[in-house]
């Protein structure tokens, strides 16, 4: 199928030889209203859509009608005996409401009217057959294939099929119950297949958010199975699951950039390289300036912390700092992004001032201190929750944190300079093994001179005496500044203080920074000089 999508620069744009399509981008690009100029441009192929907006409820039983009736309320919302009014207007008008950006769209009634219809029909035509003598005769219904492709995605349920109406069992149990009582994931899904299965041959089948009510586990496996069952059509997919858009095979992925007046967008064709990018996908559907993190996005704190503090932008976590820092030099180069603005924040991991500032000048920022759960045991912090805990002297409780830190660093002085020690020997490794070198006598000279220049017990006993320094001052912030140990903030004993273990110390924190009261405003504000300030 070659479908029609809206001009670009000026020249007409057709999408050929795709299985789908899959419209992504920030909400209020325009990505509905795409969708139905392209439903409303490509007359030469009947276009079935479902919107986002849709009621999903399931009537508890359907009353027959004649079937070409129910197939003509259930593609146009109602039937006329002018057919022209009613391929060309009449689906705009009933079953869009004249708004078809935005109208409820509520069919679930017909659907099931036309399934069960059909049903009807093609048991009468079985029956006949039969009587005739036509003994492998065999017509299988949609209804029958929606039971098989539904109790695939659905495994624990099973639906049986009775005259007028559908119900469910629960496999582990005895009895049944009206597909009425389904839950609204069963119920989408019954109705995402009967919707694609009901849609008439070669069609062009639009879905506004597909993921609607579904848990991410069963998406894939449904639309995987529906677009199998439905080879005949092209699949237009509306979502904001990016891993689902990447899941789609044979596709090709546009990028809603802005709509800019009627019957015109800003939008970008994404090639096969570009589509299987995750995080390309992820910055692209949003509208906020990136700001790509250290850590999972589920477990780590600096999602949590950062996503916080700098609500502005759109917090992304990456496994690792190195990846952090490959991304935002990628992404901060291409011309794709030029409206928007990627930076990272990494850990300090034992890089020295000059390659901190360095790193800064790539808009890749490591705060102040070693981990970022030392951002926790900042001053400013420990005042602001021993306020709101009305806390009467927050200044001893500083004090014993100061002390606590530094009593850390005196027990581990060891360990914490052989970790820099280390650090200084694997740059200089790299930088010998980087360089560049003509011949490959050069080359072995600049490995040799690894073992004749690499002084390590000199860069030990240098780091030594600058942790030595750090104790002897007391400096609390250069201690923290060094300290590379998951193990400081408890070992602080300050969760202790207010009678808590230390996840919910850092719960409350988080708390603390999201209110919009003058305690979180000024916390906001604080932490930030720590990590970087617009």
């Amino acid at each position: 199928m070659k479908i029609r999508i809206p001009d670009l620069n000026g020249q007409k744009q057709y999408i050929e030889n795709k299985s789908s399509i899959v419209l992504i981008g920030a909400n209020g690009a325009g990505k509905t209203r795409m969708s139905v100029w392209i439903d409303e441009n490509n007359p030469e192929y009947p276009v079935h859509r479902v919107s986002a907006q849709k009621s999903l409820n399931m009537p508890q039983i359907v009353r027959p009608t004649e079937i070409s009736t129910a197939e003509e309320e259930f593609l146009y919302g109602t039937t006329d005996t002018d057919k022209k009014w009613l391929y060309s207007y009449g689906k705009k008008n009933r079953r869009w409401g004249n708004a078809p950006e935005t109208f409820l769209l509520n069919d679930y009634e017909k659907l099931m009217q036309y399934l069960v219809i059909e049903e009807y029909e093609k048991a009468i035509e079985y029956r006949t057959e039969h009587k005739s003598g036509a003994a492998d005769f065999d017509n299988v219904t949609r209804l029958e294939k929606i039971k098989e492709i539904w109790e695939n995605v659905i495994s624990h349920r099973k639906l049986k099929i009775s005259a007028g109406k559908i119900e469910v069992s629960n496999c582990l149990e005895n009895g049944y119950y009206n597909g009425s009582e389904m839950s609204d994931g069963e119920r989408a899904v019954f109705y995402f297949i009967g919707e694609v299965l009901c849609a008439k041959e070669n069609s062009l089948i639009i879905i506004d958010e597909p993921e609607n009510h579904l848990h991410k586990s069963i998406l894939p496996r449904l639309w995987d199975a529906v677009e199998k069952e439905r080879e005949d059509c092209v699949f237009l997919y509306i979502t904001h699951d990016l891993e689902f858009a990447r899941s789609r095979m044979q596709s090709q992925i546009i990028w809603v950039k802005e709509f800019e007046k009627e019957n015109q967008w800003q939008y970008e064709l994404l090639d096969d390289a570009d589509a299987s990018d995750g995080l390309k996908l992820e910055i692209l559907g949003n509208r906020q300036n990136v700001l790509l993190v250290e850590g999972t996005q589920t477990r780590s704190i600096d999602k949590k912390l950062y996503s916080k503090l700098y609500p502005e932008y759109n917090v992304i976590s990456m496994e690792s700092c190195n990846a952090v820092i490959q991304a935002v030099k990628t992404y901060g180069q291409t011309g794709q992004l030029h409206y928007m603005k990627v930076k990272g924040i990494v850990d300090r991991d034992r890089r020295s001032d000059s390659e901190v500032e360095k790193l800064r000048s790539q808009n890749i920022f490591v705060p102040k201190v070693a981990e970022v759960e030392s951002l926790f045991l900042l001053p400013e912090v420990i005042e602001a929750v021993a306020q709101k805990q009305d806390k009467e002297h927050p200044e001893e409780i500083i004090r014993k944190v100061k002390e606590r830190t530094i009593e850390f660093l005196s027990t581990h002085k060891n360990s914490q300079a052989l970790l820099f020690t280390q650090q200084r020997c694997l740059n200089y490794i790299t930088e010998q093994v980087s360089t560049k070198a003509s011949t490959m006598e050069l080359y072995k000279n600049n490995l040799n001179n690894i073992h004749a220049n690499l002084k390590v017990e000199e860069i030990y006993t240098q780091e030594l005496s600058i942790i030595d320094k750090i104790i002897s001052e007391k400096d609390f912030m250069s201690a923290l500044k060094i300290i590379n140990d998951k193990g400081l903030l408890p070992d602080t004993k300050l969760p202790n203080e207010f009678g808590w273990k230390k996840e919910y110390y850092i719960d409350y924190v988080l708390k603390l920074v999201s209110k919009r009261d003058e305690v979180g405003n000024r916390l906001r504000e604080n932490m930030r000089r720590y990590v970087f300030e617009e």
